[in-house]
């Protein structure tokens, strides 16, 4: 029975390693707008041509005192070599019903850099077709040879038909097939910081936590946000068939 228990445990503890090990190298996942990222904010990879995935997430959403059920539903494809095309839809504002429609996704990378750890560029528009949401963005991202990838770049949105620029940077500190995420936007009047973790069961699979928006009730009144305060967990797929 000790020999049987032990065999067991061997076997487990081993496969536990091979799924660390291989899943160390995993596809691009959605940020919680939809294209390839961190938490919030994309980052400089793009899905790999002729693979796609699927993600969604589930939580609570807090405005003011209310709080609202959230959920999201994305999907991403790459459509042609450097090029992603995603969609992304939801719940409505209020939170009772999913929203008519979807919004689009696009992102570009003209290059995937050279070496082993190199520079990447991407540009790219989300939430294309949403009068309040629709953003433009350019962001690089740089791995590290420690395991860390930091990510930052430019974003600019139009609240109420208005220009606003944004600074955004995030890192994506890799430990095996696990991901402590953490990113940020930045401007003027604006100030967000969000979270998450992600967890790569196999390098197509991964599991994630998310909280949006960590400080919104602790800013002071006249610094604004991008997003509401979300808590949300969810699971990204690519390739599932």
């Amino acid at each position: 029975m000790r020999r049987f228990y032990f065999l067991s445990s061997l076997v487990i503890v081993s496969w536990l390693l091979v799924i660390a090990n291989v899943a160390s190298a995993y596809f691009p996942f959605p940020c919680v707008s939809g294209s390839s990222g961190l938490t919030r904010i994309p980052d400089a990879y793009v899905l790999p041509y002729k693979n796609w995935n699927l993600s969604t997430d589930f939580g609570t959403q807090y405005n003011g005192n209310q709080q609202q059920p959230a959920f999201y539903y994305k999907a991403n494809l790459g459509a042609f070599h450097n090029f992603e095309l995603g969609l992304v839809g939801g719940l409505d504002q209020a939170g009772n019903e999913i929203r008519d429609g979807v919004y689009v996704n696009m992102k570009y990378s003209p290059t995937l850099g050279d070496g082993s750890d190199p520079l990447l560029l991407a540009i790219g528009v989300e939430n294309l077709a949403s009068k309040l949401q629709a953003g433009v963005y350019m962001v690089a991202s740089k791995p590290f040879k420690q395991g860390p990838i930091l990510s930052f770049g430019f974003m600019a949105d139009f609240p109420n038909g208005k220009f606003r620029p944004l600074g955004m940077a995030g890192l994506d500190i890799r430990l095996g097939n696990f991901s402590i995420l953490s990113d940020l936007f930045a401007g003027e009047s604006v100030f967000q910081l969000n979270g998450g973790v992600r967890f790569n069961l196999i390098p197509e699979f991964a599991l994630e936590g998310r909280a949006i928006n960590i400080f919104a009730n602790q800013q002071a009144a006249q610094t604004a946000t991008k997003d509401p305060k979300q808590y949300l967990i969810g699971f990204s797929w690519a390739n599932p068939f």
